[in-house]
């Protein structure tokens, strides 16, 4: 018997801002052209997942018989379809909805007791913990159940991830007992809302479940479900008059996407700049933004600007550190990317 408590904020739904979520089968009906760019069967899937954001939960093993990467032919299909020519790929894998995700597995592999995903675990349990928390939590527990005696005077902990990633939202609970690894994998991505999980092993490591890995990948990350971002327009006289920054940011959450990395250009006049901007601070409200602009003229000396400005919602922020210098910076709503 399983037993299942699961709290949390999930994210289905704001993964399409203004708009009502498909469920997971209009999802798969849906008629597509989509080609993935990748060449192997797992990154197409993945490719696939994010870009129609289906929940997956992908089981592949690897023989040497295996056919070799190839990419997927163009043409109409439903989303369902090309989920299940990219499996085919690799005949003994199978494509099936099941428990809100779409499986992909090998129906005799899955079953292999030895394969790590069948490791049944007495309880597992996290609190307010976010997927990164809960993934380390897993780790620990299938050591203990495979190598008690080597934990059984403790043991050092610790884990790491990524600064300003999607994962560290939301926080969620589980308590759960006579579970497999592999329903704890599902749970985790249902309770964090935005993920899928992946686990590539070759025929041969079912014969040690010693060695196990897994990786969670989002669905949508931060520049998708941003609903607003840090714009900076710079005016250079003679050179420059453009968006020269755009930062999506969840400030709800303290979290920024990518901030871009130096910018530089020149004029045949003689006229050159470079240009950085770096997120140093997010409130619930505004944002912090260290800017840094080098201006060079021929003839004249080098111009520097490098200061901290503060952004606020509904406020334009407006320096000109210099005459012919002018900076416009403001928080204004993300469109939405999706198609």
């Amino acid at each position: 018997m399983t037993l299942c408590i699961v709290s949390g904020l999930l994210l289905w739904g704001v993964a399409v801002r203004g708009a009502q979520a498909d469920t997971l089968e209009e999802k798969l009906g849906g008629v597509t052209e989509f080609v993935p760019k990748a060449s192997a069967p797992v990154d197409q899937l993945i490719e696939v997942a994010q870009r129609f954001k289906i929940p997956m939960a992908i089981e592949w093993v690897e023989r040497s018989r295996t056919a070799p990467d190839q990419r997927v032919p163009s043409g109409k299909r439903s989303v369902r379809e090309l989920i299940e020519e990219i499996a085919s790929v690799a005949p003994e894998h199978r494509a099936i909805v099941d428990g809100g995700f779409v499986r992909i597995y090998s129906p005799i592999d899955s079953l292999d007791p030895l394969n790590f995903l069948n490791i049944r675990l007495k309880s597992f349990r996290v609190k307010d913990a976010d997927l990164f928390a809960a993934e380390d939590q897993l780790r620990w527990a299938i050591r203990f159940k495979l190598e008690p005696e080597k934990y059984r005077y403790g043991y050092n902990g610790g884990y790491g991830h990524a600064a300003d990633h999607i994962f560290q939202i939301t926080k969620f609970t589980l308590s759960e007992s006579d579970v497999t690894v592999r329903e704890i994998l599902n749970r985790i991505a249902l309770a964090q809302g935005n993920a899928l999980w992946v686990v590539t092993m070759k025929s041969e490591d079912l014969d040690s479940p010693v060695k196990f890995a897994w990786h969670f990948l989002p669905l949508s990350e931060i520049a998708e479900l941003a609903t607003e971002h840090v714009a900076v327009d710079v005016m250079v006289e003679g050179l420059l008059d453009e968006r020269m920054t755009t930062i999506p940011v969840m400030l709800e959450h303290g979290l920024a996407g990518d901030e871009g990395g130096t910018i530089g250009g020149s004029s045949s006049q003689g006229t050159s700049f470079r240009y950085a901007a770096r997120i140093a601070k997010l409130g619930k409200d505004f944002v912090t933004l260290s800017l840094h602009l080098n201006v060079g003229r021929a003839g004249e000396a080098e111009f520097t600007f490098d200061q901290k400005v503060e952004i606020y919602k509904d406020r334009l922020t407006e320096i000109q550190p210099e005459p012919r210098i002018r900076i416009r910076a403001y928080l204004e709503p993300q469109k939405s990317t999706q198609d």
